[in-house]
């Protein structure tokens, strides 16, 4: 299986690279060079390559780029799995334009971005797009632009699997709670320094708040390889918002 995942140095993203091992795997990194070469010797094998690319999602060239030198990599383009994602919580009256442009510009921007590079190579291995969202776009939880740039990919998402569903792509996404990652400690101080109703009032249903990036990859992996799951927001918060 040749597999390209977005943000593998991130919690989530070097969960889902290291759960992969027996996979030909492609993983994109921004800034942390030194984390992806560590990732790659932890995970190249005899059995299974990985290689580490440079990627920034809000740059239409660098997509290009990444998508053409990893599908020249890989045999195919099996998977593709897309945790590239950003936030910047703010009050929306204290809020700016440039940071709202910085949050969407990654997080939805970005992802059809990737999502439109690796089309034509899913299409030919009828291969799987999986995008990794949050219970912000559904609860409306963290703050504004966040919430926003999930609920919109949560659109593009089910927009696009019906697009490409014909062609034999799938495209899901997964929609976690609060994840032990630096992204979730950001978020989770400017909770508590806000007493935001959404950390008040909305909480899991098990004794923990909190799951390891393992569990999160273990739901991808499920996305990857169930053959009839197609436009769904799979949720993996325990229990923090219910459908």
């Amino acid at each position: 299986m040749g597999l390209v995942v977005t943000g593998g140095t991130g919690g989530i993203g070097r969960a889902v690279v290291e759960r992969k091992r027996e996979s030909d795997v492609v993983f994109s990194y921004h800034r942390d060079e030194d984390g992806a070469s560590e990732l790659v010797a932890d995970t190249d094998a005899e059995t299974a390559t990985t290689q580490a690319l440079q990627l920034d999602v809000t740059d239409a060239d660098s997509v290009e780029a990444f998508a053409e030198e990893a599908t020249a990599t890989l045999d195919t383009v099996d998977g593709v799995v897309h945790t590239v994602g950003i936030v910047e919580p703010e009050l929306l009256e204290q809020s700016t334009d440039d940071q709202w442009s910085r949050v969407i510009e990654t997080n939805l921007i970005g992802s059809a971005r990737v999502a439109r590079a690796f089309l034509p190579a899913l299409r030919e291995s009828s291969g799987s797009l999986v995008f990794l969202s949050s219970v912000g776009g559904t609860a409306g939880t963290v703050d504004t632009s966040y919430a926003a740039s999930k609920s919109g990919l949560h659109g593009l998402v089910r927009a696009l699997a019906r697009e490409v569903g014909p062609d034999g792509v799938r495209v899901n996404a997964l929609a976690p709670g609060p994840v032990e990652t630096s992204m979730n400690g950001t978020i989770v101080d400017y909770l508590e320094s806000t007493a935001f109703l959404g950390h008040e009032n909305v909480d899991t249903h098990l004794p923990t708040y909190a799951c390891a990036p393992e569990e999160v990859a273990q739901s991808v992996t499920y996305l990857l390889d169930s053959s009839f799951t197609h436009g769904e927001i799979l949720n993996v918060n325990g229990g923090m918002h219910f459908r």
